[in-house]
């Protein structure tokens, strides 16, 4: 590993036991036998520290352990040479299930809720975090938060991090998000769907100047296979350069999109870290999320799909009223 890189301190505050569960055929009232079980790690920090750590960048997971699960997690991140700190918990990691039908993209993902976090263990998990040197570090800051942690929880770690000189990536939705936005992240990652629900109203366009207007540097709106759009927060400041990218990713035969959204976020990590500018982060990222989805096992990058996608990915230039 490269002692030069700085450090990609990823946040993962509901981890979870990722069971993969494969079907010849999966029909509704009927036992369906699986074919096979695949189990990995899961929730969208681990997922962005696993995939930061396939290409080659030094990843450190901060987050929740608790019960069985959570040793088995811990394990799992041992054998992936995975570095992590987790906050004990009392309640037990848990487990989501993807159900996948041979021959059938669609996959149907049963998701359990992590058990609620005590006042006393987010206590611990914000004195772990200002235990941290974050002056060069790119933070991610991905999902849900789990029940018992602060409104303000994402906002205390964007604070941390802003007042060392760090770089925010946010990738969450709600009023988590709007309350971190006063500490300017660097970057908020998030799709069209997430982005509408959390501001109103039916516009990416008024949806994504709220956010800069609140305080986001830039904003990367992703929309699955579809093409994304980023802005750059400082036209809108300026009111000039009244321009946006247009960024359509690889076409690609997907096995299993899930955990695409945390490649896209541990691609432009990654860039981030090797002292890249954002606009290469962010087709990197894209490359990352379709090499992801072209593996059963979501959470997978191989580095010479990426190479071969990142050139695949395209990029158009339009007026913001294009939208």
């Amino acid at each position: 590993m490269n002692a030069s890189l700085k450090p990609i301190i990823c946040c993962g505050y509901t981890p979870c036991v990722q069971r993969i569960i494969e079907f010849q055929c999966l029909e509704k009232d009927v036992v369906n036998r699986a074919s096979r079980v695949t189990v990995g790690i899961g929730g969208k920090g681990a997922n962005t520290a696993r995939m930061v750590t396939q290409l080659g960048g030094k990843a450190e997971l901060i987050g929740f352990a608790g019960g069985a699960n959570g040793r088995l997690l811990e394990e799992m991140l041992n054998d992936g040479g995975i570095a992590f700190r987790h906050v004990d918990m009392e309640g037990e990691t848990r487990i989501c299930q993807t159900l996948v039908e041979m021959g059938n993209p669609e996959t149907t993902e049963l998701v359990e809720e992590m058990p609620p976090i005590s006042t006393d263990e987010w206590s611990r998990m914000v004195a772990l975090f200002q235990s941290l040197d974050l002056s060069e570090a790119v933070v991610p800051i991905s999902g849900k938060l789990p029940s018992g942690a602060p409104v303000n929880a994402y906002a205390q770690i964007a604070g941390m991090v802003a007042e060392q000189g760090g770089r925010v990536i946010l990738d969450a939705p709600g009023e988590p998000l709007l309350l971190a936005l006063e500490h300017k992240p660097f970057v908020v990652k998030i799709n069209d769907v997430e982005l509408l629900q959390t501001v109103g109203g039916d516009d990416l366009m008024a949806a994504c100047r709220d956010l800069i207007q609140r305080g986001a540097q830039s904003v990367l709106i992703t929309r699955g296979s579809r093409s994304a759009f980023f802005f750059d927060g400082s036209p809108f400041r300026q009111a000039q350069g009244k321009q946006t990218l247009e960024i359509f990713p690889p076409e690609i035969e997907a096995v299993n999109p899930v955990g695409s959204g945390d490649a896209v976020t541990a691609g432009m990590a990654v860039d981030l870290s090797r002292g890249k500018d954002l606009s290469e982060a962010i087709i990197t990222g894209m490359a990352c999320g379709a090499a992801n989805a072209l593996n059963l096992v979501s959470g997978l990058l191989k580095p010479n799909d990426v190479e071969r996608l990142r050139s695949e990915v395209r990029w158009l230039v339009k007026p913001l009223s294009d939208l």
